[in-house]
């Protein structure tokens, strides 16, 4: 069976490379300051001129808009800097309908709540995310293999790349699995414990937030990404 090498790829997918970017994690130096920018400059304006919430989230809103513009003017990929501009809309328009700027922030605590849900149920379901993303990142690239006239894969039955779970040569790589969507639920967890407070704190803790956010997002989404390579590399070395 001829070995497909997988690219370094960018947020989750990060972890099913061969060799881990943290660049690439965040989708290089444009896709993290696409990411970052909004909020930055919500927080900057904010504790400028607490006041001014609708001129904050406008500019906000801008900075993303001129993101998605500059992509659609070079034809490059969209999916990343799309998903940011709807976080944004959605956090801007929350905040401007209830009037309170912490609620700029409550749509990712949503979106953590949401994934940690994913991560612990998967876990307890005995279908780890990372386990499920690992094996369906693999069977496309078996696929990829045997359209090109390779033999990759195409002997293996249906569900093949669900062997993973029931192979017992493979429980090494089945712990493993487990452990990265754990360690993926702890991130999403620490985000909460630490910025649910801050949230609850209403405007008066609306800055700290906004740090707490920059700081618990790309950074540690880079650090826990390479964490989770690093199990699946083992787990995959201990399957061979």
């Amino acid at each position: 069976m001829t070995r497909v090498e997988r690219p370094a790829g960018t947020g989750l997918s990060s972890v099913g490379a061969e060799r881990f970017d943290a660049s690439a994690a965040i989708g290089g130096w444009r896709g993290a300051a696409e990411s970052a920018l909004p909020t930055l400059v919500f927080v900057v304006v904010m504790a400028v001129r607490p006041t001014a919430l609708v001129p904050a989230l406008v500019a906000s809103l801008a900075v993303s808009a001129v993101a998605l513009v500059a992509r659609l003017a070079q034809r490059q990929g969209l999916t990343q800097v799309i998903g940011g501009a709807v976080l944004a809309l959605v956090s801007a328009a929350w905040a401007w309908r209830t009037g309170r700027a912490s609620n700029f922030y409550a749509t990712g605590l949503v979106v953590n709540v949401v994934w940690l849900i994913a991560c612990l149920g998967s876990v307890a379901a005995r279908w780890p995310l990372v386990g499920v993303l690992m094996g369906l990142w693999e069977a496309s690239a078996g696929e990829t293999g045997q359209s090109d006239g390779g033999d990759d894969a195409s002997s293996a039955p249906t569900g093949h790349w669900t062997a993973w779970r029931t192979d017992p040569a493979q429980a090494r790589r089945r712990r493993r699995y487990v452990l990265g969507t754990l360690v993926l639920a702890a991130m999403f967890a620490l985000r909460l414990v630490v910025e649910l407070p801050l949230y609850l704190g209403g405007d008066a803790t609306v800055s700290a937030l906004g740090v707490a956010r920059l700081a618990l997002g790309l950074p540690l989404f880079a650090l826990t990404c390479w964490f989770v390579w690093l199990l699946v590399r083992r787990g995959n070395a201990d399957a061979v």
